[in-house]
């Protein structure tokens, strides 16, 4: 038989590697994205082709939205850890995990939102003649999914 002490110790540790698995989860997919915004910035570049105003215009765009994003992305990993926190706590679906899940999602939800901002603002940028090749690669990249 099991001790009390010896099942909450193991729940601990149970709990830790699960907020482990869930914060490497999310880093990992984290990084996807970020290959993925890679090559979808790469086909939009090659299927419109920029002259100097715009580059200069999308640079500025481009500076402003990394700052948007590694902030947002800061207040994502502070939320993973608040989860791995909770997790390590209770480790089972409490009031405390599902309130820290929020956190996570409302933090993914920001980025997204920030995202799709920054992707209108970029084809606001764009002349008229260039915006139709920048909706057709952005339009094919969301059916598509990621790969």
């Amino acid at each position: 038989m099991i001790s009390s002490s010896s099942r909450l110790m193991l729940s601990t540790v149970a709990g830790a590697l699960i907020g482990v698995v869930v914060a490497t989860a999310l880093a990992m997919a984290w990084d996807a994205a970020g290959h993925r915004d890679s090559d979808l910035h790469q086909r939009l570049h090659h299927a419109v082709p920029l002259d100097a105003q715009e580059q200069v215009t999308l640079d500025a765009k481009e500076k402003a939205f990394a700052e948007r994003r590694a902030a947002i992305e800061g207040d994502l990993q502070m939320a993973n850890g608040r989860l791995a926190d909770a997790i390590a706590r209770t480790p089972s679906w409490s009031p405390q995990v599902e309130a820290a899940t929020r956190d996570v999602e409302k933090a993914a939800a920001d980025l997204q939102r920030a995202t799709l901002v920054h992707v209108f603002e970029m084809r606001a940028g764009l002349k008229p003649e260039h915006r139709a090749a920048y909706d057709a690669v952005l339009i094919e990249a969301l059916r598509r999914g990621p790969r």
